[in-house]
Order: structure tokens, then C-alpha cells, then sequence
């Protein structure tokens, strides 16, 4: 469905994305993962026809980007990272005015924002303007018009970004209630978030893509960097790291932290289960209080902080 072949692009002397090759099956759902400046927005307004490539070549459905903009552009969705909304609009009026644009048919319209509104939704929010509207239903308006006219493909930038919690489980559903129905690429810096969302994902580092992982083989890469994450009190810190030290041989103290309530230490273990058992097994013989033991959470930061 989506094709990316050899893309190159420079802002004058500055190289923003370098030799960029990849390709999206229909129906899946892929995650574009990069930090801030790697080069992820600049991919997406490539793919969308929004920018043009120094070099390379990009396909939707297909057809060509670059020889046939127009017809390649009606097989595609496109939220950006802020949605592009008329604030004294409402949200009917808003995706009447889209669907004319897309050059849906006025007998088909109804029906269609009908479908969208309930896809997202905004069935409660259809006659409130847009300006009025909280961050997360005007991301849900973005979504339902890039769904106006069912394109095969869904492009978003950054889709969860300034959502609270409560907003990013709901957005995540909806992402997810695309799959199958769409091909869906997905630009974020919030790796945890994409773990939950979708079945593969691109890292993009230093305008290039550096892996390419299925949802098991991300989980196996990710397993490697996972610490253990343990906060003791009850003894000084030199007799807390030794204890630590102790409970395996092949124990690695990554980092420590002295908190209010006691000293944080995160750890590297080849057998993660044996130091977790040893660690509760023996931590009250030793006269020491464990406030909490967790595995931490790995972070896209920490993947490329160990790959580069």
C-alpha cells in the first residue's frame, strides 16, 4: 500500500532524511518512532505529497507520488500533529466542507459524515464548534476527516501528543479499530504508547531507518535492555550496594538514586528471575525494607542511547 523507495531530502545544505527505503502491507498498522529532529515529519509530508524528495520515489496504492499527485493523494488520509481545523466552524459544517473538497458525491455525504462522526466518536460533539472543542475531540475531528471518502491509507503525526491518560486510551482504540480496514502509519517519540497500538515498527536515527521490527522481535530487543528497578532502606548506601552486588554475580548496577524514601538502584541481571527470587528472598534477613521492586519501562531514548 505505501512504498518508499531511496528518499532523500535536503534543506539546502542540511541532509533531513537519508536514504529512507520501506513498505507498508495493507492493513497493518506501523509505527514510525524517531526522537525529535530524526527526521519523522519530513518522511510523513514526503509520503502525503506535501514535500517533495531531493531523491527517491514514494508509492500509495500503487500509483505514484510524484507523477500522479493527484490521484495518489485521494488514497490518503492525513491527520498532521495539529489537526488542521477551522476553529469558528462546527464539526459538521467543518466535514461537510472536507468531504466537498475530497469531491465526495452531494447525494453520498450525509451517509458519509454520518459514518465518520461514529467512527470517532463525535456524535455528541457534531453541532459544537471546533474552537470549543478540548484537545483530544479536536484530534478525533482530524481523524474523522482524514477517514472522509475511506482512503486505504492513514497517515498521522504524532496523533497522542498534549493527550491526558483518559484521552490516549481512547485514541489508541480508535487507532486500533482502523487495522484491517486501513493501512495505518503511526509518527511518535512515545515508544510505550506504539507497543500498545501497533504490529510493526520503524526507528528511524539520523535521517535513516535503523530497525525494522515485528511486534515479537521488538519485544525480544526490548527484553535485552529491560532493568530491574528496586528501592531499599534500612541500611547506608554502601552496605545497601553491596547487598545488591551479592545477590548475583553477573549483577550490573546501571544507576542509583538517593530519594526520600531510600536508594533507588536499577540493575542488569543475565538471569533476571534468579536476582528478582534472591532479592526477595533475603533482602529481611539483611535488615533491609523494600519499598518496591518493578522491571522499568524502556524507553526509545535508551534504544538508541545503545545501538549508537
Amino acid at each position: 500500500m505505501i512504498k518508499a523507495t531511496n528518499l532523500i531530502k535536503y534543506y539546502g545544505q542540511k541532509l533531513a532524511i537519508n536514504g529512507i527505503h520501506f513498505e507498508l502491507k495493507k492493513g497493518e498498522i506501523v509505527g514510525l518512532l524517531g526522537l525529535n529532529g530524526s527526521g519523522k515529519t519530513t518522511t510523513l509530508r514526503i509520503l502525503t505529497g506535501f514535500l517533495i524528495p531531493t531523491e527517491g520515489e514514494v508509492t500509495i496504492n500503487g500509483i505514484s507520488n510524484f507523477n500522479d499527485p493527484i490521484e495518489a493523494k485521494k488514497h490518503i488520509g492525513y491527520l498532521p500533529e495539529t489537526p488542521p481545523l477551522y476553529e469558528d466552524m462546527t464539526v459538521e459544517s467543518y466535514l461537510l466542507h472536507v468531504s466537498r473538497l475530497k469531491g465526495i458525491a452531494e447525494d453520498k455525504l450525509k451517509a458519509e459524515i454520518d459514518r465518520v462522526v461514529q467512527k470517532t466518536a463525535l456524535t455528541e460533539e457534531r453541532d459544537n464548534f471546533l474552537g470549543n472543542l478540548s484537545l483530544g475531540y479536536r484530534k478525533r475531528a482530524g481523524i474523522a476527516q482524514a477517514l472522509l471518502g475511506a482512503p486505504p491509507v492513514i497517515i498521522m503525526d504524532e496523533p497522542i501528543s498534549g493527550l491526558d491518560p483518559k484521552q490516549i486510551m481512547e485514541m489508541r482504540k480508535l487507532i486500533r479499530s482502523l487495522a484491517g480496514e486501513h493501512t495505518v502509519l503511526i509518527s511518535s517519540h512515545i515508544l510505550s504508547e506504539l507497543q500498545k497500538t501497533c504490529d510493526r515498527f520503524l526507528f528511524l536515527h539520523d535521517g535513516k531507518i535503523q530497525f525494522n521490527y515485528n511486534k515479537e522481535e521488538l519485544d525480544r530487543e526490548l527484553q535485552k535492555l529491560a532493568l530491574l528497578e528496586v528501592n531499599l532502606t534500612g541500611k547506608s548506601v554502601v552496605e545497601m550496594r553491596n547487598f545488591v552486588k551479592s545477590l548475583d554475580k553477573d549483577i550490573q548496577i546501571r544507576s542509583e538514586e538517593e530519594e526520600m524514601d531510600g536508594i533507588t538502584f536499577s540493575l542488569k541481571s543475565t538471569n533476571e528471575v534468579q536476582c528478582r527470587e534472591k532479592l526477595l528472598d533475603s533482602f529481611k534477613e539483611k535488615g533491609l525494607k523494600l519499598q518496591y521492586l518493578k522491571k522499568q519501562e524502556v524507553t526509545l531514548e535508551q534504544i538508541f542511547l545503545t545501538s549508537f
